[in-house]
């Protein structure tokens, strides 16, 4: 069975001062005071300061270590000639192995006494099993879960890593394409996939290790009808969908292994779109966040459209039938 995931993707204005690492430690400085947590806890910075690992005492930090490198060098085989997006800065991401809830209490209290519009969030997040923020760059996962027979810590940590590093270089992106990148790295870092955000349920064995068969078994199901744009925007945020779950993986697999040289500009074009669209500009020039917006279905496609020099649905379909033996137009 899975259990609930909170997650909570904020909109704020991404930045900071001084060095990355130090403002990763400055900010979590005291977290442990929140509330006490289970056991003692020590910080490890990975994949040259990119990342800051929280481990509690008794946890194997070199399994942690080495699926986060795996994590950064993987992304950064994707991304590594790819520019922050403008009003982005480094920021090192900040992963907790969370051993019980004192440990999650103290982490997302802190997250909330230092950000205070996340009290809301915090209070409902401590009965959860982990959670991903935008700002502070940073995510946590149980390191068992009570009742959970299948549960892997390290697949927690890929997944979460790799959304943690898509947001601190391009920004929020739509909900797809976002969490079917972190799928895609998950299965490149740990061949299998193991994180469900917000599902509860009986999970498979073909679950775990045959998207590719899963993706044209759905395709096969639907007959001729087309992939839609609406179908993979019109996932929401924090839901499961299992229909849409598999589309996204499809399409940003297809984006990361046959349009490697589009992807990021698609994911930079994304991130301006919503700089442009996302803002409530007031009448002295200064500006909020609009909270919860989306890029509409119909931009969404017309951007990757022109991106990508291909119709996008039409390539998807394609994909989507046979993975395997896809082949991008000439």
């Amino acid at each position: 069975m899975k259990i609930l995931l909170p997650t909570l993707l904020l909109s704020l204005a991404i930045g900071g001062s001084g060095e990355p690492l130090d403002a990763a430690r400055t900010f979590w400085e005291g977290w442990r005071e929140v509330a006490k947590p289970e056991k003692a806890y020590s910080a490890a910075p990975v994949a040259k300061e990119r990342v800051l690992l929280w481990v509690p005492k008794g946890s194997s930090r070199s399994k942690l270590k080495k699926t986060s490198e795996k994590t950064v060098k993987l992304f950064d085989a994707l991304f590594e000639d790819a520019p922050h997006v403008e009003g982005a800065t480094p920021r090192t991401a900040v992963l907790f192995e969370l051993v019980g809830p004192k440990s999650l209490e103290a982490a997302t209290g802190h997250a909330a006494a230092q950000v205070p519009r996340l009290a809301g969030w915090a209070a409902s997040a401590r009965s959860g099993t982990g959670f991903v923020l935008e700002e502070p760059l940073a995510a946590g996962w149980m390191k068992s879960v009570p009742g959970v027979e299948v549960w892997s810590p390290e697949n927690e940590l890929a997944n979460r890593l790799a959304r943690l590093l898509t947001l601190e270089r391009f920004g929020r992106q739509p909900h797809w394409l976002a969490q079917g990148l972190a799928w895609h790295l998950e299965i490149g870092v740990c061949k299998d996939v193991y994180c469900f955000p917000y599902r509860t349920g009986f999970v498979s064995k073909k679950e775990h290790r045959s998207w590719p068969r899963m993706l044209a078994d759905q395709m096969e199901a639907r007959g001729e009808r087309p992939v839609e744009m609406a179908e993979l925007a019109g996932w929401r945020r924090n839901s499961w969908d299992a229909p849409r779950a598999g589309l996204a993986w499809g399409a940003a697999t297809m984006l990361a292994e046959h349009y490697e040289d589009e992807l990021p500009r698609v994911l930079a074009a994304f991130a301006a779109l919503r700089v442009k669209d996302g803002r409530d500009v007031a009448a002295d020039g200064s500006w909020t966040w609009i909270p919860d917006h989306e890029i509409p279905a119909e931009g969404q496609l017309e951007l990757l459209d022109r991106e990508l020099g291909v119709d996008f649905l039409t390539e998807l379909g394609r994909f989507a039938r046979k993975p395997k033996r896809y082949r991008r137009p000439r």
